[in-house]
């Protein structure tokens, strides 16, 4: 699922808790009580859902009495948007990656989550500030391709903040800039303006993924993602 960020302003127009099986009772030792940090303090951008046995509440309010907005599976991905004490408990205010309602889940059932490259991405996300003050790590050319149109090649700049999080800016067939935003590696939407709203879809084809706006359609290999 995807979901589009906030417009940005470019130069060129850029609960929870776990949903306890009977089996698994909640635990109560500190460090179940202890509160992760945000990224914004250096903690992990992304949690993972722990492996376990049935699935994780995401709760309206923190608190096991709070109203279900959803379950996750285990492995789910989602963003790390702060934690704090409740009921004797960490509680982690969190989102699906690319979307979804917002709640609360326990913290003790969640890992932070490794990117693309292995490693645990901490601290906030710079790439689209970045990007929107023209301020890429790259800048270059990559297919693209108009329905009943020979293939093009169109100019990008690319800036990245570390773990797949990344801002692609291309320079469209119709000649606006558009910004794609990429977390974890994966393409989750783009940045919209009043009088551009395109429709958007991402595909996987082998190392790139294909981004359609509307009926266009830009290649964006990993390593323009990723780096490397």
């Amino acid at each position: 699922m995807t979901h589009v960020l906030p417009a940005l302003a470019l130069l060129f127009i850029l609960n929870g808790t776990f949903a306890q099986a009977a089996t698994l009772p909640a635990t109560n030792d500190s460090a179940s009580r202890e509160v992760p940090p945000a990224p914004e303090e250096g903690g992990p951008r992304n949690w993972r859902v722990a492996t376990l046995t049935g699935s994780l509440n995401l709760r309206a309010s923190p608190s096991t009495t709070a109203t279900i907005l959803a379950r996750y599976a285990p492995n789910t991905l989602l963003d790390n948007l702060g934690c704090l004490a409740a009921e004797g408990r960490a509680w982690c205010d969190v989102q699906a990656l690319g979307g979804g309602p917002r709640g609360y889940v326990a913290a003790e059932f969640l890992q932070p989550a490794r990117a693309p490259h292995g490693a645990i991405s901490r601290g906030p996300d710079d790439s689209a500030q970045r990007a929107g003050n023209g301020d890429f790590d790259a800048t270059g050319r990559l297919r693209c391709h108009r329905a009943g149109a020979p293939g093009d090649w169109c100019a990008f700049g690319v800036a990245r903040s570390g773990g797949g999080y990344t801002t692609v800016v291309v320079e469209t067939l119709d000649g606006r800039s558009q910004g794609i935003y990429f977390r974890m590696g994966r393409a989750i939407g783009t940045a919209t303006s009043q009088v551009y709203h395109p429709e958007f879809r991402a595909e996987r084809e082998g190392d790139t993924t294909v981004i359609y706006l509307d009926n266009d359609r830009y290649e964006i290999p990993d390593a323009i993602v990723l780096g490397g």
